[in-house]
């Protein structure tokens, strides 16, 4: 049995062994009142549990208890023991058997203490741990049962966490979990140098600069764009200084369609009746001056020269034939201020005769030549206009044959083929030949396998523009020390976009008029300097039948246009006309009609096509005449033009 220790605490009694069971005083002493009076007194199994009222605690305890009393009073605890782990005491050993927090079971860094129990215990975490033992930290970050808050960055720790912001924010506030945009224009107002403008956006700012233009940070200015290099244009891109500009190949019959990006086919305002019939033959095909078809015939030795044809032209001078047998024996027939002009020369004999009405009138004339016994005839609607002594034969016999060279509208290509000089081209036609009492055998046949050598149905007076070549002039604009442009211009658009007239230096265009299309039926009339569009004449009707007059007057100080008896004057920029003063005074400059030629690039003014239509032009009050101009495309009818309609009488 148990014997009450007289110094157990409060003079409670315990159990003695052998009793039928637990007393009741017993049942109500604390656990800790109890641990400290074992540690006192003998208690069996049974005892224990019913101290602690349940078994998985008694399982804990008793074992231990016996270690303990074992340890103590039969004196294992001594000096020469070597467990070190054995209190030093038998009180201290029962203490602590039962304490579940003894030794502490709680992970250290996620705990805050241990709270016994029942054969267990209780971790009480840190804010930021969970788990049995308080050793799993909470992901504040991805936890959706602890969420941390940011609305930015999160960054997770042992325990805790770390809102964070993205550049350009900040903290609302200092609980620093909520983060806000930072206002760059408002807090440094001088971060963008002019002319850009600060524009704060969420995270962020930028400089915005002028249309065009892109802030460089690092030169801390706006720089222009490029958008040449991103593709913007259907045909040529050419950038400018904020901005760019597309533009199509005019010679290639495009122009720059409404979406000022892409290209289309320059449109047809004004049908013209442009028919043509095989067997009439062209005689301008060939601007050099040679001859369009050179006839070689053989007959016999007593043949006399013969030749008739119907004839129709504007052009006042050219050959309309050249017939020869040797370079001293040849005939000419031409035309000189519009009347016929014969020169012929023989073994004995040169001769030069002109005589009869002007027939540069644009009608058919039939015009005939007779080398008679001793005189040669020359007739115009039968009736005769010239009549040249000749004693001797035009053309000498070889072996008893006549071998005569006829050349058609042109000269062979030798330099004394004439006596006078004559410019053998002639914008004109013929039809119904008959050459060397031969019929029309030979001609015939080669026109009509060529389009180009066939003559329009019906003509009038002008110089027509194919929409396929221009012309050059040379002319000096210099006067008095100064220079002046006057142009003086009757035009019938046929195509709606096309080059007038233009100076042209090395690759660049000082100045260009230009006709520019502005709507199905519609076009405008523009003037440019260094392709830089300066004036502007709308409503001009000038994709109508009838013929629009227009001057325009340039000097080293004024621009002036007039069109439909209105005058506009232009107040230019300062320095707008320096480049074109210096063109001007360094006679250099190439006068173009009707076009740009190929060396000017695409990029140098916004119009490059070629003109379509009719046109007659006066330069510094000098009519040009196609058929003098340097160079000349062979598709250009130097003085006849379809009309719009057939004439009257032909209906």
């Amino acid at each position: 049995m148990c014997v009450s220790s007289p110094n157990s605490e409060q003079g409670l009694p315990v159990f003695c062994l052998g009793t039928a069971g637990p007393t009741p005083c017993l049942r109500r002493v604390r656990k800790v009142t109890w641990r400290e009076n074992v540690s006192r007194e003998l208690c069996n199994k049974e005892e224990a549990r019913e101290i602690f009222e349940n078994y998985p605690e008694t399982e804990h305890f008793y074992p231990q208890y016996v270690f303990c009393l074992g340890s103590h009073r039969v004196g294992i605890n001594n000096q020469n023991s070597g467990d070190s782990n054995v209190p030093s005491n038998l009180r201290t050993c029962v203490k602590e058997i039962s304490d579940q927090c003894l030794p502490f079971p709680c992970y250290k860094e996620g705990s805050e203490r241990c709270i016994d129990g029942q054969a267990s215990f209780t971790c009480q975490c840190r804010p930021g741990w969970k788990g049995p033992r308080c050793e799993d930290d909470i992901d504040e970050c991805s936890d959706p049962d602890h969420q941390a808050g940011c609305n930015q960055k999160c960054y997770n720790s042992p325990g805790s966490f770390r809102c964070m912001c993205d550049d350009g924010y900040r903290f609302r506030t200092s609980e620093k979990i909520h983060c806000t945009d930072i206002n760059e224009c408002l807090l440094y107002p001088s971060i963008c140098e002019e002319p850009a403008k600060c524009v704060n956006n969420p995270g962020m700012y930028e400089c915005q600069c002028p249309p065009g233009f892109s802030y460089n940070f690092t030169l801390r200015s706006c720089l222009d764009v490029d958008e040449c290099e991103v593709g913007v244009c259907e045909g040529v891109c050419v950038n400018t200084m904020g901005s760019y500009s597309c533009r199509c190949e005019g010679r290639q019959g495009l122009r720059l369609a409404e979406d000022q990006r892409s290209c289309e086919e320059v449109p047809v305002c004004v049908q013209l009746y442009d028919y043509k019939h095989s067997e009439m033959l062209y005689l301008g095909e060939q601007f050099t001056g040679g001859p369009v078809i050179y006839l070689r015939f053989r007959l016999p030795e007593n043949t006399k020269f013969a030749a008739e044809f119907d004839f129709r032209t504007f052009d006042p001078e050219g050959v309309v034939l050249y017939a020869e047998s040797s370079q001293d024996s040849w005939f000419m027939l031409g035309l000189r201020g519009g009347r016929i002009e014969v020169q012929f020369k023989t073994q004995h004999s040169l001769k030069v005769t002109s005589g009869g009405k002007a027939i540069n009138d644009g009608q058919w004339h039939v015009i005939s030549v007779d080398e008679l016994e001793s005189s040669i005839s020359v007739k115009i609607s039968k009736e005769a206009v010239m009549s040249i002594n000749s004693p001797e034969s035009l053309f000498t016999s070889i072996n008893g044959k006549l071998e005569t060279k006829v050349y058609i509208a042109g000269l062979p290509n030798r330099t004394d083929s004439v006596i006078k000089p004559i410019n053998p081209r002639l914008d004109g036609c013929i039809r119904g030949w008959n050459l060397m009492n031969q019929g029309a055998s030979g001609v015939k046949e080669v026109i009509q396998e060529k389009k180009s050598k066939h003559c329009f149905l019906h003509v009038e007076r002008g110089t027509y523009f194919t929409g396929a070549g221009l012309a050059h002039f040379n002319v000096d604009y210099r006067e008095s020390g100064s220079w002046r442009v006057a142009l003086k211009m009757h035009i019938r658009p046929s195509s709606s976009t096309g080059v007038l007239f233009a100076l042209v230096l090395n690759d660049t265009v000082p100045l260009s008029v230009a006709v520019v299309t502005q709507g199905p039926d519609e076009a405008d009339l523009q003037v440019f300097l260094d392709g830089v569009s300066v004036a502007t004449l709308q409503s001009l009707m000038l994709c109508y039948p009838d013929r629009l007059s227009v001057e325009l007057t340039v000097t080293p100080t004024s621009l002036e246009i007039v069109a439909n008896t209105s005058t506009w004057s232009y107040s230019l920029p300062d320095g707008a006309l320096d480049r074109l003063n210096n063109t001007m005074m360094t006679h250099s400059v190439r006068t173009c009609i009707g076009g740009l030629p190929d060396e000017v690039p695409v990029s140098a003014t916004p119009v490059t096509a070629y003109y379509h239509g009719c046109m007659d032009v006066t330069v510094n009050a000098r009519l040009l005449d196609f058929d003098e101009a340097d160079s000349k495309h062979n598709s250009i009818k130097s003085h006849s033009c379809p009309p719009v309609s057939p004439p009257q009488d032909t209906l």
